[in-house]
């Protein structure tokens, strides 16, 4: 058993990334610590000054990103938080065709067009090699998954308990269920989202986009509004294994992230609600995709032969172009295999939760049910 003790300690939020008037909403009725007011104003401070590069983007970029045309359907890598969408995706985004959000776009979705050369150069310097909590690569340059990206667009998100864990059910209850938002919220949140992915592809020269978000399970027929013929590929892994690792993922970024301390960080029996509800909307959502346009796929078994699983999922959705990936696909397995990942303990609460809230769910994608150790 192995663990990660390090976390992402900056001086100043994400959300410095974003434009003040969004950050005042992200903010908005919730209460910040006064431990966390200087890591807030050194956030609006630094914000401020991209105020007038953000402009300079906005007026530069503006015709090219909104003229820019997709001649091929996004495929979306959908599937709960670590349940192996990172490998996927990143896998996917190997092939020299895929275009996708980079880390610095997460960060800085207004400035990647522009300010990227410079300032991606500034923050390998003080980025790990590592992500902190499960060893994963990082560089500016490497895919990324949306969602933060997302919020320093458009405030409505879930993620907003990275921030604010003390408010995670008022969050939850009010940011999970996207389609349930008025249509004004769910429409700027559109058009937002369209202006990220136009902007990912013209950053990474792609022709396909490759999505990567378990959000957006949540959103799968706003998805399929916005792209008919978009592809789908559902993730999935024993259930206890992404509630005890979530559980754990989640408590090591917050002290990086919040701006109100939850003693004790968010608890194991929200996890396992959260992972009802989103597999709940999976199950139901997935019946708007057409059967072609949907691939599923275990982790356990994508882990196996991850490089004959991806020639499946090219095969299945006409997309050329494997052979041409596939060394480099190789080439990123070689350095990043999941058996090298560390492992560690599930403890018998976390059996005890899955079972109250999603022993459907377990037996429904196969696995077996597993009483709690004593």
């Amino acid at each position: 058993m192995a663990s990660h003790n390090k976390v992402f300690k900056f001086p100043v939020s994400v959300l410095v990334g974003s434009n003040i008037s969004n950050i005042f909403r992200v903010i908005n009725g919730y209460r910040i610590d006064l431990r966390y007011f200087h890591k807030l104003i050194l956030t609006i401070i630094i914000s401020s000054i991209f105020e007038l590069l953000n402009l300079y983007e906005r007026l530069i970029c503006k015709k090219r990103i909104k003229s820019l045309k997709m001649d091929y359907p996004p495929v979306f890598v959908i599937g709960f938080w670590r349940s192996g969408t990172t490998l996927l995706h990143s896998m996917l985004c190997q092939d020299p065709h895929s275009g996708y959000l980079t880390t610095f776009q997460g960060v800085f979705p207004n400035l990647v067009l522009t300010q990227n050369r410079w300032m991606k150069a500034l923050l390998n310097l003080g980025l790990p090699r590592e992500r902190p909590f499960d060893a994963y690569p990082m560089d500016m340059d490497f895919p990324q998954e949306e969602e933060f990206a997302m919020m320093s667009l458009y405030h409505r998100s879930i993620y907003r308990m990275f921030y604010f864990p003390k408010d995670f059910k008022d969050i939850y209850e009010n940011d999970l269920h996207f389609e349930r938002l008025p249509d004004e919220q769910r429409k700027r949140w559109e058009i937002k989202y369209m202006e990220l992915i136009n902007k990912a592809m013209i950053n990474t020269g792609g022709k396909r986009y490759v999505s990567k978000n378990p959000c957006n399970i949540f959103r799968i027929k706003t998805l399929i509004n916005h792209f008919p013929d978009a592809k789908f590929i559902f993730i999935y892994r024993n259930p206890y294994t992404v509630v005890e690792s979530l559980c754990r993922f989640v408590n090591e970024v917050l002290p990086g992230s919040e701006l109100q301390h939850l003693e004790g960080g968010i608890q194991r029996e929200q996890i396992a609600r959260l992972y009802k509800d989103s597999l709940d909307e999976y199950m139901t959502a997935r019946e708007n995709i057409k059967p072609a346009s949907l691939f599923e796929i275990s982790y356990e078994e994508f882990k196996k032969q991850p490089v004959e699983i991806l020639r499946g999922i090219y095969n299945q959705f006409n997309i050329e172009g494997f052979e041409e990936a596939k060394p480099r696909m190789q080439s990123y397995l070689e350095n990043n295999h999941p058996n090298t990942r560390s492992t560690y303990l599930i403890l018998p609460e976390t059996y005890q939760l899955v079972n109250k809230y999603a022993s459907d769910i377990v037996t429904g994608l196969g696995y077996e049910m597993v009483e709690p150790p004593q």
